[in-house]
């Protein structure tokens, strides 16, 4: 068997006003063959457990691109192209192939191209024929419909919101796609619309736990082969956004398109249930101006200047806010500030000077804060831990004081994954009033046990969790919330 494997992929929020380009996946990961050599990450592990196992079973594996960058603003139409263009080459030159595994994100939007994945798999089909087995892996907070899934032959969607089981869904895609090219299967995809969009995540308690498992113990039962609940990416403004259910069943067009129905009404019935609760900012500040010495610290999630979601990560909001509430014994990370960690470097540790701090990007950065600050902590090529065996760089970075707070900066956008960012640069949480994190939801389980409570709190910036403020234009109506009962069902 010949199998080329490859991935590309990015987070596009229609409502940041930044591009992303092509120097923004040169910057953050591309590897261009041989990707067993780079460092294991959530961009490249599934493309890297594909080689592994092709290899194993003694199969020809033909490494492609594996580009990712960092969530942000719509891609510039050159950079797509160029992206889109050189995995198409990649394959031609290949020669003759009887797989294709691509590890993509599926919310990647560019000028000129609302669908991404659905422009790239499509084209890809055309080029190598109806005979040549394509299977997809996808984040759930992905846009997905029938483009995409005509195109493949399998798509396989993470389960798990925070995304912990990357590497668990690419071992299954790649077996669906071994027991295909043997003969054992004939897959066949229906989607279901669910028409709802939000975020719903996994671990919160709630019914999307029992949601996930009934999925999961579904799988391999009554000729389905698969289930994946795609919930959508809430910060785009185009047409196929929202949720979609994904079955894939062995030979049956009917009891995939059953399957999806079924799940896709049951997760509908769950839609309210199952959204992820903000709070407004002010509420969230007084609560945690009520800590008290020897508790453990109140977690306030940024939400809105979140990178993940496509957001600068560099707004001081919630740091003006504790400042201004007299809140001391507090650390707020990461800020993303390249400027600001240079002039750290250049104090060097002890250091002092009055220092503006954040608001630099994008209109909806600021404003900055212009503060004394004294540099407590420096470090090139930064990196904190994600699950037993994978890191996440975090660039050069720069711990500072500011009014009693410690404020880490860094050179790359980046999200909380581990308490390592914290623990390897110098921040004790454990004493801490506040810890305020530019995050959303991938810090929640680790940081449970560590911490008193996780306030999401809806702060000004680009990724304002309240979607119906958001200037959405293009969504498919109806949806919820926007429109209470899009489906009839309740």
């Amino acid at each position: 068997m010949r199998l080329f494997v490859a991935g590309l992929g990015t987070e596009t929020n229609t409502f940041a006003s930044f591009p992303t380009g092509l120097a923004d996946f040169r910057a953050r990961l591309w590897v261009d063959g041989d990707v067993l050599s780079a460092t294991p990450g959530p961009g490249i592990a599934p493309v890297q457990h594909w080689v592994r196992r092709g290899r194993a079973l003694g199969w020809e594996v033909v490494e492609g691109l594996c580009a990712r960058a960092a969530p942000g603003g719509v891609t510039s139409g050159a950079a797509w192209v160029a992206l889109r263009d050189h995995l198409l080459g990649q394959v031609a030159a290949a020669g003759p192939l009887d797989a294709i595994l691509l590890y993509l994100h599926g919310a990647m939007v560019a000028e000129g191209c609302d669908d991404c994945e659905g422009d790239l798999v499509t084209r890809l089909r055309a080029l190598v024929g109806p005979g040549v087995r394509i299977g997809v892996e996808l984040d759930l907070h992905a846009h997905l419909d029938h483009v995409l899934v005509a195109a493949a032959d399998l798509v396989v969607i993470y389960k798990a919101y925070p995304h912990i089981d990357y590497s668990a869904r690419a071992e299954d895609l790649f077996v669906l796609m071994q027991r295909t090219l043997a003969g054992d299967v004939r897959p066949v995809m229906a989607l279901f619309d669910c028409r709802t969009m939000g975020l719903f995540p996994c671990t919160w308690p709630g019914p999307m736990a029992a949601f996930v498992a009934a999925m999961t113990a579904a799988e391999g039962r009554d000729g389905v082969l698969s289930l994946s609940l795609n919930h959508g990416f809430p910060w785009a403004d185009v047409p196929i956004a929202g949720a979609k259910m994904l079955a894939v069943a062995d030979g049956s067009a009917a009891v995939a398109a059953a399957a999806a129905a079924a799940f896709g009404r049951r997760f509908y019935a769950i839609r309210k249930a199952a959204l992820l609760p903000f709070t407004p900012f002010g509420e969230a500040i007084a609560e945690a101006a009520r800590g008290r010495p020897g508790e453990r610290p109140l977690m306030l999630l940024d939400t809105s200047d979140q990178v993940g979601s496509g957001a600068p990560g560099d707004t001081t909001h919630v740091l003006r806010a504790l400042i201004a509430a007299g809140i001391r014994n507090a650390a707020v990370v990461p800020l993303w500030d390249p400027l600001a960690v240079g002039v750290a470097f250049s104090l060097g540790v002890g250091g002092r000077a009055r220092l503006r701090i954040g608001g630099k990007f994008e209109p909806q950065s600021g404003p900055p804060l212009d503060v004394p600050a004294e540099v407590l902590f420096l470090r090139r090529d930064a990196f904190q831990n994600q699950l037993e065996t994978e890191r996440i760089a975090l660039g050069d970075i720069a711990v500072l004081r500011v009014e009693g707070i410690e404020v880490m900066l860094t050179t790359r956008r980046v999200n909380l994954y581990d308490p390592s960012m914290f623990a390897l640069h110098g921040i004790d949480i454990a004493t801490k009033q506040v810890i305020a994190v530019k995050n959303l939801f991938k810090q929640y389980d680790l940081f449970g046990p560590l911490v008193r409570g996780q306030l999401f709190v809806a702060t000004p910036g680009t990724s304002n969790p309240d979607w119906t403020s958001l200037p959405f234009r293009r969504l498919p109506r109806p949806i919820w919330p926007f429109d209470p009962d899009p489906l009839g069902l309740d």
